[in-house]
């Protein structure tokens, strides 16, 4: 066996600054950590190659002296705290002072700080060699270069990922900070181009800073207080709700943080109004006396550990169901119905309602089991009831219909027609999102549609990572009928839109679609699936929009040119049968 020896310093160092720094973010988050510990009012961020050949980081905080900077970069090293209870009571972003030696161990690493912006001193670091420190004439505050991360550790630089992946991955880090710290200012810059310039703000004109105007009118305010917690923030309505993650942000104290438990407490609150999948946005600032919670349980202080977390998780849901008061009053049985057999005697009945369980009398009460559901070729979900509609299908054949000219709409949402075999119901928004389905996958495999010049372009405006994406899938949204140029800084202006696509729409459907492509990154059928049924759905007429005679027809007419009439391209029916001897049975004449 060999012999049991100490590591060299500097391996060992090498090895710990794989704990706090995996990538470039990582060398971001720390320093912006040390930067926001100082009590800077302004941050500005440079990186280049996606933060691999140079990180660039400077604050107006309160800077160091020559002796604190010599310090500075030796581990374990910090002035934030001093004893072992101070463990108990973190109320600072850095506490283990492994940050600055950290990073110099595997980069070239050089910092200036003044305290009175007048003199300062400059120190630089090669991988743990110390080139020289010296007195240097600096604005207050502290600036860090970080140059050429990973250049002594070349297996830990080959497994970082493209420069384009990196660079989102700053991007999200210096977003959180912008948002859990919105009075401070920030400025990121991306190989000379600005990206952020962030004034100091209330958080609501932050989030319209990041997202835009129209963004920041859809949110919700939450503000919350149960004994010595507080929790406040905005959250999203349901327009702002994605079919990805990543723009849910909780912080604690100040500290952004990941609980699976408290994420949980905000669908939660959710629950009756998006679908599983579905992820909405949120903003909270978590606020719980500081002993009460442990910070020190992650290498990159990620993750906490509460003395109570279902107490925090009822904070956190109560908090959100508030504010999603008035949203859930306006929107009464908006909750997806569950199916219950009621049972008494011999007589069953099957009825649905939004979620609500009673005992009535002699009812029993008992969920009716689900229907199955499988994904089709094209991979969108459809609920396969397959006896209702091979009902349809036998009954109801397309030379059979002879659909009458006796035609009405019920609460200007339902089309009621009679038939041969005795009369349908027809979802007015499906039956158009069916049509308009079908005819824009004929647009993505053919010519594309023709696309009708707006009187009000609309501007849409993305998040920078979003933004260099949305080029991959201009093709596609174009094929469609959209036409779109640039229009400053991440942000487009809809000049051109589909024909069916009602003004306001277009830039929540270019939205969808771009997230579903950030979610999956491919140009797979399903995704060609989801743009048609994406522009089908937002452009299709909507329950509540009254129709002539004559529009009711014309769509009836066109539903039943389509290759499949009887269920919509999420899988909803379209039409419901009602045939003579099915309502001779109602009306007990058989």
């Amino acid at each position: 066996m060999p012999n049991i020896r100490l590591l060299p310093s500097d391996l060992i160092n090498q090895i710990a600054a794989g704990e706090v720094v995996e990538r470039p973010a990582s060398v971001v988050k720390e320093l912006i950590e040390n930067s926001l510990d100082a009590n800077a009012t302004h941050i500005d961020i440079l990186i280049l190659d996606g933060g691999k050949s140079l990180i660039q980081i400077s604050d107006d905080g309160c800077g160091m002296n020559g002796d604190n900077l010599k310090m500075s970069v030796k581990r374990h090293a910090t002035s934030k705290i001093d004893k072992h209870e101070d463990l108990s009571k973190i109320h600072t972003l850095g506490f283990r002072g492994e940050a600055l030696p950290s990073i110099a161990s595997i980069s070239q690493l050089n910092v200036k700080s003044s305290t009175n912006g007048i003199d300062g001193n400059e120190i630089s670091i090669h991988g743990d060699e110390i080139k020289f420190i010296r007195p240097v004439g600096c604005v207050k505050g502290t600036a860090i270069k970080v140059n050429n991360l990973f250049f002594n550790t070349p297996a830990r630089r080959k497994f970082l990922k493209k420069t384009e992946s990196e660079q989102r991955a700053v991007t999200s880090i210096i977003r959180r900070f912008a948002l859990s710290y919105p009075k401070i200012s920030f400025s990121y810059t991306i190989n000379e181009r600005n990206v952020y310039k962030l004034k100091s703000a209330s958080l609501r004109d932050r989030i319209s800073q990041i997202y835009g105007k129209s963004f920041a009118r859809s949110v919700l305010t939450v503000s919350y207080k149960k004994n010595e917690s507080t929790i406040d923030g905005f959250v999203g309505n349901l327009s702002q709700v994605k079919k990805r993650q990543g723009e849910q942000f909780l912080f604690l104290n100040g500290r952004f943080i990941k609980d699976r438990l408290l994420n949980s407490a905000v669908y939660s609150a959710y629950r009756s109004l998006i679908a599983r999948g579905e992820f909405p946005f949120s903003v909270l600032n978590l606020n719980i006396p500081l002993e009460s919670v442990d910070v020190n349980v992650h290498p990159a202080k990620l993750e906490v550990r509460f003395q109570d977390e279902w107490r925090v998780y009822h904070v956190v849901k109560s908090a959100i169901t508030e504010a999603l008061g008035d949203l859930l009053g306006a929107l009464p049985g908006f909750a997806p119905p569950n199916s219950y057999i009621y049972t008494q005697g011999s007589k069953t009945a099957d009825i649905s309602f939004g979620g609500v369980v009673r005992n009535s009398g002699d009812f029993t009460i008992e969920k009716a089991p689900r229907p199955m559901q499988q994904n089709d070729a094209s991979g969108i979900q459809v609920n396969r009831a397959n006896e209702r509609i091979e009902n349809i299908t036998k009954s109801s054949t397309l030379e059979n219909l002879e659909i009458s000219n006796n035609i009405w709409q019920i609460k200007k949402k339902y089309i009621v027609t009679e038939v041969k075999s005795g009369m349908i119901i027809i979802d007015q928004h499906v039956a158009h999102e069916r049509i308009l389905y079908e005819a824009a996958q004929k647009a993505l495999d053919g010519n594309g549609f023709s696309s009708q010049t707006v009187l009000f372009p609309q501007t849409v405006k993305f998040l920078p990572d979003e933004y260099s994406k949305l080029i991959d899938i201009i093709p596609y949204i174009e094929k469609i009928g959209f036409r779109v140029r640039e229009f400053g800084e991440n942000t487009v202006v809809v000049e051109g839109v589909p024909p069916d696509v009602h003004w306001g729409a277009e830039g929540k459907i270019i939205k969808d679609i771009l997230d579903k492509y950030l979610e999956h990154r491919e140009f797979s059928s399903s995704f060609l699936d989801y743009i048609s049924a994406t522009y089908a759905c937002k452009a299709a007429i909507k329950a509540g929009d009254k129709l002539s005679q004559e529009e009711m027809k014309n769509l009836v007419d066109r539903l039943f040119a389509t290759e499949h009439p009887y269920y919509c391209p999420h899988g909803r029916p379209i039409i419901i049968n009602l045939s003579i001897e099915e309502l001779d049975k109602r009306f007990e004449r058989l």
